[in-house]
């Protein structure tokens, strides 16, 4: 696929986080949609759940499970069974499904009902400000206060039981923040990032891949969603700074040393410092 989203993006950086990834695609695509077209499209609705099939039947399980973009409401029925038979330690849910204020192409609402479930099954949760209010019920508007995005906040996490990160918040004093809240003592945090004058696609699979990464390694929620922030904002600046056509994303690759864990060699054994 042409273009850094999805798996392009969460394989990567799971590996170089020292995380062995097991990509299941649920579509092929010639490139995103995110300003490409025509756009070659294959669905994969079969191979994905015959996958599943087989990985249950060698009773192959994961120390997490990640789900992100579902072509149909049907796909995301399949994953749900999927997460709600896992195992997993962490399970984690990125209800890609839109952006701008509105439904991306081809989805209906049937697709946020769809994505709800899969929220629900979730440990934790990662919506984007237009994902969010519509999990949440709440009408779409360009800017927040604080305390409103507080609430929106407080209320996905009571609403599906899980840890929410609430990425790329317009705010009504200009700025951008991403908004957390914890399952274990249900306090927010607020984290500010610096606005870079382009929209690049992939930049929520990004944010969520090195935060599940970084929740792998042990850390805890708000110093993951940090690491996170900082690596897509260094990605973003230097993206900016070279001219590159947005439609291809954020130019994270020669940043991912910066995500790999460091390695010491004892004189005994190996051991891995984060």
């Amino acid at each position: 696929m042409v273009g850094r989203s999805s798996l392009a993006v969460v394989t990567p950086v799971l590996a170089a986080m020292g995380h062995q990834c097991c990509p299941l695609p649920t579509a092929l695509f010639s490139t995103h949609t995110g300003g490409f077209s025509p756009v070659e499209q294959l669905d994969a609705t079969a191979f994905f759940e015959g996958a599943l099939h087989a990985w249950q039947a060698q009773e192959i399980d994961f120390d997490c499970v990640y789900t992100g973009y579902l072509r149909t409401p049907e796909q995301a029925q399949i994953a749900l069974g999927a997460v709600r038979q896992s195992t997993a330690s962490l399970k984690v849910a990125d209800p890609a499904m839109a952006d701008h204020g509105k439904l991306y192409s081809g989805f209906g609402p049937e697709m946020v009902d769809a994505m709800g479930a899969l929220c629900h099954a979730a440990d934790l949760i990662t919506p984007n400000i237009t994902e969010a209010v519509m999990l949440a019920g709440w009408d779409y508007k360009e800017k927040y206060t604080v305390q409103e995005l507080k609430d929106l906040c407080a209320q996905l996490g009571q609403q599906y039981g899980a840890q929410v990160i609430l990425t790329g918040a317009p705010t009504e004093d200009g700025s951008v923040i991403c908004v957390g809240q914890g399952a274990a003592s249900w306090e927010h945090f607020t984290l500010n990032c610096s606005y870079v004058d382009a929209s690049y696609p992939g930049t929520g699979d990004l944010f969520c891949a090195v935060t599940t990464g970084a929740l792998l390694r042990g850390n805890a929620l708000q110093s993951a969603a940090e690491l996170a922030l900082r690596f897509v904002e260094s990605a973003a600046r230097a993206t900016y700074a070279a001219g590159s056509d947005p439609r291809f994303g954020l130019a994270f690759e020669p940043l991912l040393s910066d995500l790999v864990p460091q390695r010491e060699e004892p004189r005994e054994g190996r051991q891995w410092r984060y």
